[in-house]
């Protein structure tokens, strides 16, 4: 099994569409996904629970709600349930979270916007990632679909040393659409351009993680 962990002390940041995106697109991809809510908003837990057990295209996911001292147990658990890909969804403006959480994957992803606050507190999250001793990578999140921000806010990013993956995810009502109706765009609208930048950033992912 392996691991990765979203995380960024900006709230807002896009971390849970992320997460479920990922997950349902794995498994779409015949890698069994597994989910973990840390933050207590459980924006996560919630999306999945609205999908179906049984539902031909948009099935419920092994998706569970944890505490940081839980989290251990909880990998442990996926782990025994047959997943291949877990994905930790973690709280915004919580350390302890994120550091457990990133000292336990084989890989940190870290969503920013290409604005101006988001891009001053990604050093933060940045730090959390370092002292992990994590593999760790930025992915631009909610950039403009027109204009050259997420370039711009790549250059600045990459300037203070932090690597930023390839795939940009932009600003798309696709997005929102999908998760009103507790699905993902590649099941929403498979054609959509949210749909072809969720693939894009997967493939980048499992390159990354090793994921057969």
């Amino acid at each position: 099994m392996k691991t990765l962990a979203i995380i960024a002390q900006k709230g807002g940041s896009g971390k849970s569409t992320i997460a479920v995106h990922l997950a349902a697109y794995a498994r779409s991809r015949k890698v069994r996904p597994a989910l973990i809510d840390l933050d207590q908003q459980a924006s996560t837990f919630d999306w999945n629970e609205g999908r179906l057990e049984n539902d031909p295209d948009s099935p419920k996911l092994y998706c569970v709600r944890a505490r940081e001292n839980d989290l251990p147990k909880a990998m442990q658990q996926a782990k025994a349930n047959g997943a291949q890909l877990l994905i930790i969804d973690t709280a915004p403006h919580s350390n302890r979270d994120a550091a457990t959480a990133a000292k336990l994957a084989d890989f940190v992803l870290i969503p920013c916007r290409p604005a101006r606050f988001d891009l001053k507190a990604l050093m933060s999250t940045a730090e959390i990632a370092k002292l992990s001793n994590t593999a760790a990578a930025v992915v631009i999140n909610q950039a403009p679909p027109v204009g050259g921000k997420a370039e711009r806010a790549r250059e600045v990013i990459q300037g203070q040393g932090i690597n930023v993956l390839p795939p940009v995810l932009h600003r798309r009502t696709a997005f929102e659409d999908a998760l009103t109706g507790c699905r993902a765009v590649h099941e929403y609208d498979p054609e959509s351009k949210a749909a072809q930048e969720i693939a894009a950033l997967f493939d980048c992912l499992r390159r990354g993680l090793k994921l057969s």
